[in-house]
């Protein structure tokens, strides 16, 4: 019988992975539960943060491997997690589905299937959204949207966050200095609508200190909020029609159009554009903090850039990095019969997932 699989590699000091270890892997090793039954849906998305990683099922479940803060500020009510992966029961959520998730370094946001906003971990640039001087603790945003808008799309960089509404409208907080949450620039400390925007926004991912945001693959309208560094906004096309996935590492963006060609421009002097180069029709994309990953139609599996810690495979030059691609074979991915069905990146990780034996 077919099941739900996931694979990992790269860094892993705090099991952030889900190996059953804490050491860093650059040969794909399965990921485990602690309660195996519980892995009983497809996987919606994977994130990582700067020591953990978060998956969310497509019934709406989530699971937690590594090191987040989950419940309040004091160590009697820290949520233990650690190097496989356990479903998030807190009651913070009552007991709803989540439809949302996205991950910064130390803090993480959730949004149930109701449009409540939750989030928890910790943070010195207003990450989680609930005000100055607030401490450390998980907890609910007040509601922003205006009535009958829901949240179609969440991303977070390092230290922000954008969300997108059904409207077509744009929310931000946490870390603007560079003006990735609008204007004026500066630490937000509470959702703001972000103005300035001259089309309907369908899609949102951020980098470091960037904001990219796209509009319907008809007219293919998008825009680049905040820092100007390694040409992020400079170097942009006019425009993206015909876009089918976008992604952002720390420094660089990506474009997946429906004929499988991937668009890559920014941050480069560690091949993080490498994959750009492969010569297959891409499927799929994922950008991590300084790599990324493509799946190509065929099944390939490639890396490029920064690969210190294992996430770009073993192919790295004596820099720990792939200035071009390396690739790995599927469906035998790490020695077993996969069905690749997606892939995944965050802090120097890289995740497949899909059925398999």
């Amino acid at each position: 019988m077919e099941q739900v699989s996931l694979f990992a590699l790269g860094s892993n000091g705090s099991g952030q992975l889900g190996t059953g270890h804490t050491k860093d892997v650059d040969d794909a090793q399965q990921c485990h539960l602690v309660n195996p039954e519980t892995w009983s849906s497809p996987i919606r998305t994977v994130k990582g943060g700067g020591n953990y990683t978060l998956v969310l099922l497509e019934d709406g479940s989530l699971f937690l491997s590594g090191d987040l803060r989950i419940n309040g500020a004091g160590s009697d009510s820290v949520a233990e997690f650690g190097s496989v992966f356990d479903r998030v029961t807190n009651t913070l959520f009552d007991g709803k589905k989540i439809k949302l998730c996205s991950a910064l370094w130390d803090t993480s946001v959730i949004v149930t299937e109701d449009d409540e906003i939750y989030t928890v971990g910790s943070g010195s640039k207003a990450e989680r959204g609930m005000g100055d001087g607030v401490p450390d603790a998980s907890g609910k945003l007040n509601r922003f949207l205006p009535p009958g808008e829901s949240i179609v799309d969440l991303a977070s960089g390092l230290a922000h966050t954008v969300l997108v509404s059904s409207n077509g409208d744009i929310y931000g907080w946490g870390n603007g200095r560079k003006g990735q949450l609008g204007e004026p620039a500066g630490i937000v400390f509470k959702p703001r609508k972000i103005d300035g925007i001259s089309f309907k926004v369908v899609r949102a991912v951020c980098g470091r200190e960037f904001s990219y945001v796209i509009g319907d693959p008809s007219d293919g309208h998008h825009a680049i909020l905040g820092s100007e560094k390694w040409n992020v906004r400079s170097a942009a096309p006019v425009a993206m029609p015909d876009w089918l996935d976008i992604g952002a590492s720390w420094g660089s963006i990506f474009v997946l159009d429906r004929s499988g060609k991937l668009h890559a421009w920014g941050r480069n002097d560690l091949g993080q554009l490498g994959v750009a180069s492969h010569p297959d029709q891409i499927k799929a994309i994922a950008a991590g903090s300084e790599h990324a990953l493509i799946l190509t139609q065929n099944g390939t599996i490639a890396f490029s850039g920064w690969g210190e810690h294992g996430n770009c495979g073993s192919g790295t030059n004596v820099q720990g990095d792939v200035v071009e691609w390396s690739q790995h074979s599927s469906p035998n991915f790490a020695g077993e019969s996969l069905e690749v069905l997606g892939i995944a990146a965050g802090c120097a990780t890289s995740f497949v997932f899909g059925l398999g034996e």
